[in-house]
């Protein structure tokens, strides 16, 4: 009955989510106060108009320098090294505007919250009819909007790229949609820093810090689009066949994910990506994923006001989590249709093929574990009592209850994975890997998860408050995960072995299922103990 009810309401949301989602947003956007508030506000006071004034220096000076260093540099002895030196002045002039444009970004909405909360007037805001996703939004789209100010201030300049024939207008228009929506999360991010913290120095900081590990995780994704962009342009006409393209040049996106990095949108432009055979603009994938980022922020910070009894914003978080998860491994079609061709060339045996699911299983377990001391914990909270309703209740994975952490870890892992194999690997590996030591490894994992569960519901039992929880419970898996990584009884050490003989992959596999098998008794004796622990301390407590 369980699974059935699981089913209808999954069905249900799927349709009812377009439907909702277009409410939402016209909700939001239209009759919202906040956003005609904060747009007059910032444009009332001169700080606005020197940050234009100097921003529109700065580019000039960039156009001037650059064109003293690229196109006027020497004599021109072919033609085509006129369009090679164009190209060079549109890209110099496009990364120095996502520079100056990332640096601001996090600054223009990193005290849109702590700043209410600096002058007490937060509770005053919250006190409105308005909803708090309505404030939240109302602010971003407002320091949005002078952000897309200063980017169509920069036009008129880039234009000089389309007069002197270094750029098209399509070009052009599809990277500016990629600058404004690949910094659009970044400023959904800051409000989130805002909402978290009560200055606005503070604020800053970690704006400023998030939004650097944010770009540092898709920085590698972004270089690699701007190498195969180069590698197109000055050795694939040497590399070319006399009646076609370059020869093993590609000419679409390889990284979607790369179009929410700015620095890759000079080099993605109009450049289409596959997914599942079928072709889309990469900047429209950027739009969409965009979108869903700046959502997943903003309702993070919607849980941390004061106002969070107001709606399930955590249960809300969750799916919207587990979303974004599922698109990021659809992605990864796009990368394996990308080499498919080396992949029929050189199959892989099933050995080698158990060795690489043994090893997606673990990079997908280790991205879930970091963030279970947040699902997992429960206790007191802002003079709210401990939410906890029990150990294990599916039907409530999505609500911001104790019972329901663990079903929503395990979802997560088993659909992440379902999807990796079933819509993935299963299209472009013919062979199939060994089945038995690709569960023992699976099931070794689910162990590992729920081991890490157990900690954070032991120490929620323990300490009874929820931010003391969460960071004793990140600190214990970051001590038996990461510090002793070579020690024996390490989570790792059966992957740290496997590694040590990867040389012969058989020998590898056989290794890592027989320390696998000591550690899943191990894990699964202290999962065990952690729960009776936990059980009998929460008796005691009632």
């Amino acid at each position: 009955m369980a699974a059935a009810q699981i089913v209808w309401r999954s069905f249900r949301l799927v349709f009812k989510l377009p439907w909702n989602l277009l409410g939402n947003t016209l909700t939001l956007v239209i009759g919202n106060p906040i956003i005609s508030r904060e747009m007059k506000v910032r444009m009332r006071f001169a700080r606005a108009f020197w940050l234009q004034g100097a921003y529109l220096l700065f580019l000039i000076v960039i156009v001037l320098l650059a064109y003293q260093g690229i196109i006027a540099q020497s004599p021109l002895q072919h033609p085509a090294q006129l369009q090679i030196r164009l190209q060079g002045f549109y890209h110099l002039l496009l990364y120095s505007l996502v520079a100056v444009v990332v640096l601001i970004a996090p600054a223009l909405t990193a005290s849109a919250i702590s700043f209410e909360r600096e002058r007490r007037t937060l509770d005053l805001l919250l006190t409105t009819p308005l909803r708090p996703m309505q404030i939240l939004f109302g602010k971003l789209l407002a320091s949005f909007a002078f952000l897309m100010l200063l980017l169509v201030e920069s036009m008129p300049i880039v234009a000089v790229c389309i007069v002197m024939g270094g750029a098209t207008i399509g070009d052009l228009l599809a990277t500016y949609v990629l600058i404004a929506f690949g910094t659009l999360h970044l400023c959904a991010f800051a409000i989130y820093c805002s909402a978290c913290n009560r200055s606005s120095g503070i604020a800053t900081f970690w704006a400023y810090l998030g939004t650097i590990a944010i770009l540092g995780s898709t920085f590698w994704m972004a270089l690699a689009e701007v190498i195969i962009r180069i590698l197109r342009t000055f050795i694939g006409p040497m590399l070319a066949g006399p009646m076609g393209p370059p020869v093993g040049v590609t000419v679409q996106v390889i990284f979607p994910l790369a179009s929410l990095h700015p620095l890759a949108a000079p080099v993605i432009k109009a450049l289409p990506t596959k997914i599942f055979g079928i072709e889309i603009p990469c900047w429209l994938v950027g739009i969409a994923l965009s979108l869903l980022l700046t959502r997943f922020w903003l309702t993070a910070a919607a849980a941390r006001l004061p106002a969070i009894y107001r709606s399930n914003f955590v249960g809300s978080l969750r799916r919207q989590g587990l979303l974004l998860c599922i698109l990021a491994v659809l992605n990864v079609e796009t990368v394996i249709n990308a080499i498919s061709p080396m992949l029929r060339a050189h199959a892989p045996s099933p050995v080698e093929l158990t060795m690489l699911s043994l090893f997606s299983l673990g990079v997908i377990c280790c991205f879930i574990a970091l963030f279970v001391p947040w699902i997992a914990t429960f206790g007191e909270h802002e003079g709210k009592p401990p939410a906890n309703d029990g150990w294990f209740r599916p039907l409530r994975m999505f609500k911001p209850v104790a019972s329901g952490s663990l079903p929503f870890i395990l979802t997560w892992f088993i659909v992440a994975n379902s999807l990796l194999w079933g819509l993935v690997f299963g299209r472009y590996f013919k062979v199939q890997p060994v089945w038995d030591l690709t569960a023992w490894g699976f099931g070794y994992f689910v162990l590992c998860l729920t081991f890490v569960w157990a900690i954070a519901r032991f120490w929620s039992s323990v300490v009874r408050q929820l931010s003391l929880a969460r960071w004793l419970s990140f600190g214990t898996l970051l001590l038996i995960a990461l510090m002793p990584g070579f020690s024996i009884w390490s989570l790792a050490y059966p992957f740290i072995q496997a590694m040590e003989e990867l040389r012969d992959i058989q020998v590898a596999v056989k290794v890592f299922l027989s320390q696998v098998q000591i550690h899943s008794a191990v894990v699964l004796g202290l999962t065990v103990l952690l729960a009776i622990v936990c059980l009998i301390l929460e008796r005691r407590r009632k």
